[in-house]
């Protein structure tokens, strides 16, 4: 799926470790391992970046942007999103972005196999560890920085945007207001099983061509027919130059459900990565050939190299393609549920989700069963809404209604405070992309609408600050003539 990130977001890899010319800083923090257990005196190097390009420095209160790492190794320069790029033209703002524990570089013990397979450390990995990180290297980087009177707004995306959500609500005095673009945060905390995400997948298809929609959806029995042939099994290891032999017709077909489902989450506005998987599932003379093409052109097989079939447990299609799917599995046994899965109504193949069938995986790779209220037992609340409404404010909610993860977003108002701001013709995270100077209008209009609030946020908080500081004067100044006063009394008397 690395082809999908690169092409759509048109990243470019921070290589150097060592400042740029362009106001660009690599750094690391050493951070506690556990934050709440004094007993345990262990630390890791938690990687964080730093553009200051355009800040205009602490004095003048200039805001800083702080972009939350999810679940990705790679790590990039923040001024590369969208929203954070024109905050930073905009509000003169210093952009930071703080990498996750137990990814990219910020690994305890310096090794993601070492650090999952030794219990203590893996107990670690946790929501609310990974919220205490970025609230020290908050804290730090304003005390080095001398920033004390720059507000903080945290960004998220997707896992990370649950992130930004609950740190706005856990530490309010330290972020004045959080941007969650396409998190699905209904769907942290809930073993309720849904298939919107798949319906979503299937509409994006059958909207953009139906051709392509249908031939998907009749590759499924055609690849099972094959499979029913007799050494049916081996034709299909065959056709799909698999790495080992299939076990069953099930692992071709969800890792084509995965490749399809990515195809339709991370498409760019103009529909080009979904029109050439069209182009090539259509193009070939049967569906099975269509699909090899498929297969191979997106996961960049190529000629002679053979098709991992191994699906990414814990047992879902939709799971992130990432080096380190062992932290993320964990995570997702431990405290995120993320109950997706695929009903009979749409163009994947039929994969409900099963709480049974994922605790069962969870006790068996890491014994222990998915808590599945976790999220919400944070704060103390009955359900997710009335955490949000309950506890926090100043939090925007920004969702495509084309990037399935938007049937788990939150899609209204929840309060003046809480704000959704949804387009249906956005993707996923449409609000961080880079386009140019032919962006959309519906990208330009959305985007602006989040600036706007941005602005309200900056200029609230120092208001209020100035508020403050007046009455310190004030305070001083009623001191300083009760002094005079009392002086002039006494020297009147004597």
């Amino acid at each position: 799926m690395a082809r999908h990130w690169m092409f759509i977001f048109l990243f470019i890899v921070l290589l150097s470790e060592v400042s740029t010319d362009i106001g660009l800083k690599v750094s690391y923090y050493t951070q506690k391992l556990d934050h709440f257990q004094h007993q345990e005196s262990r630390t890791f190097q938690q990687r964080f970046v730093v553009n200051d390009t355009l800040w205009a420095g602490a004095k003048s209160g200039a805001p800083i942007i702080v972009l939350f790492g999810g679940i990705a190794d790679d790590m990039y320069d923040p001024s590369i999103y969208g929203v954070l790029t024109f905050s930073a033209v905009k509000f003169e703002a210093m952009l930071v972005s703080i990498e996750h524990r137990f990814y990219g570089e910020s690994i305890p013990m310096n090794s993601i196999d070492l650090a999952m397979a030794d219990h203590r450390t893996r107990d670690c990995l946790s929501v609310k560890q990974a919220l205490q990180d970025f609230a020290e290297i908050v804290h730090s980087l304003k005390a080095n920085w001398s920033a004390h009177n720059s507000p903080v707004i945290v960004v998220g995306m997707g896992y990370a945007g649950a992130l930004a959500t609950w740190f706005r609500l856990m530490y309010p005095e330290i972020a004045i207001g959080a941007l969650a673009s396409s998190t699905p945060l209904s769907y942290y905390g809930s073993t309720t099983p849904r298939d919107g995400y798949c319906s979503i997948v299937s509409r994006d298809f059958q909207d953009m061509d139906k051709t392509c929609y249908k031939a998907i959806y009749d590759s499924w029995k055609d690849i099972d027919d094959v499979a029913l042939e007799r050494h049916g099994l081996a034709k299909l290891d065959q056709f799909f130059n698999t790495c080992r032999p299939l076990k069953s017709s099930e692992e071709v077909k969800q890792k084509l459900a995965q490749l399809y489902s990515m195809t339709a989450q991370y498409v760019d506005p103009y529909n080009t990565s979904m029109s050439s998987v069209c182009i090539e599932l259509t193009a070939r003379r049967t569906s099975i050939e269509g699909s090899v093409s498929v297969l191979y052109r997106e996961l960049e097989g190529g000629k002679g190299k053979c098709f991992q079939s191994d699906l990414i447990q814990v047992y879902s299609p939709f799971e992130p393609s990432s080096n380190s799917t062992a932290a993320w599995a964990w995570l997702r046994c431990n405290e995120l549920i993320f109950p997706v899965g695929c009903e009979h109504n749409t163009m994947l193949p039929s994969c409900p989700f099963n709480i049974t069938r994922m605790e069962n995986s969870c006790l068996e790779r890491f014994g222990i069963v998915p808590h599945p209220r976790t999220p919400i037992d944070l704060f103390g609340s009955q359900n997710l809404k009335e955490s949000l409404t309950k506890l926090g404010g100043n939090i925007i909610f920004s969702n495509g209604l084309r990037d399935p993860f938007s049937s788990g977003g939150i899609l209204k108002n929840l309060s003046n405070t809480i704000t959704a701001i949804t387009t249906s013709q956005g993707s996923y995270c449409w609000d961080m992309r880079l386009i140019g100077d032919n962006d959309p209008e519906w990208l330009k209009i959305g985007r602006d609408k989040e600036l706007e609030i941005f602005s309200q946020w900056i200029n609230h908080f120092h208001h209020i600050n100035k508020g403050h500081s007046l009455s310190v004067c004030s305070i001083f100044i009623y001191f300083f003539l009760l002094e005079y006063i009392a002086f002039y009394i006494c020297t009147y008397l004597s």
